[in-house]
């Protein structure tokens, strides 16, 4: 009965049929011949990945070790005794660049996963917001993404608070606004001065904090509860 071969046992034949020309070259050494191979341009032409080229890593040593034959076995010097000791030790330096050639290989070619780009619906999936408080309604949670600005209003804590992005872009994660440089709050106690920012344009909106009476500008916060109504964005 044939049986599929598992995808491991694929990558390890593909390195092993890309040794057989690495195996030339060896013989090339050891026939003495000058040779200008270079295994890292072999194996970028190759073009493989770095799990199939992993497999070919430690093919050099079994030479390397007949070679320094560091047992002083007899039989080990008398097969290669037609390689003088300077002629061993070039064979041995290039083997071992060989393998180096094939570990950096693998390093620069590790696989990249893809970083999945969500989109603006399912940033704000989780995003808890008060979508209508008296006459005021909240703006679709997705229009955050990628604004230049966010105005909220806690309906709990009475909090007014303004992202700015400046130029980059707010984004959300969790129930957290991300991406703003700034984040500030005032105390709004008389919620229906929201009026003047609910019906008026960008310029209004800008400046709407400073209009705020009796309060202290203080460093706001970027969690947006249930009790938060998402009053507007500049994109």
């Amino acid at each position: 009965m044939n049986t599929k071969p598992t995808i491991q046992e694929r990558m390890q034949n593909k390195a092993e049929i890309a040794l057989v020309e690495v195996e030339a070259q060896i013989d090339n050494l050891m026939d003495k011949k000058s040779t200008s191979f270079s295994m890292y341009k072999y194996l970028k032409q190759l073009d493989y990945s770095g799990r199939v080229v992993n497999y070919m890593k430690g093919f050099t040593q079994d030479i390397i070790f007949e070679l320094e034959n560091k047992e002083g076995c007899e039989q080990l010097d008398e097969a290669y005794n037609f390689l003088t000791k300077p002629q061993k030790k070039k064979v041995i330096k290039t083997l071992k660049g060989f393998e180096t050639d094939i570990e950096k290989y693998v390093d620069e070619y590790k696989p990249v996963r893809k970083v999945r780009i969500k989109t603006p619906a399912q940033l704000v999936k989780k995003l808890p917001y008060l979508k209508k408080f008296t006459k005021y309604e909240s703006i679709n949670p997705e229009e955050i993404i990628r604004a230049r600005m966010l105005f909220t209003y806690n309906t709990a804590s009475k909090k007014f608070t303004v992202f700015d992005a400046e130029n980059g872009g707010l984004s959300v994660k969790g129930s957290r606004i991300n991406g703003f440089v700034t984040c500030q709050e005032k105390t709004l106690t008389d919620y229906k001065l929201l009026d003047r920012i609910y019906k008026g344009g960008n310029i209004i909106a800008k400046g709407f904090i400073d209009e705020i009476p009796r309060s202290k500008l203080k460093e706001g916060n970027d969690l947006i509860t249930k009790n938060t109504l998402l009053i507007k964005v500049i994109k």
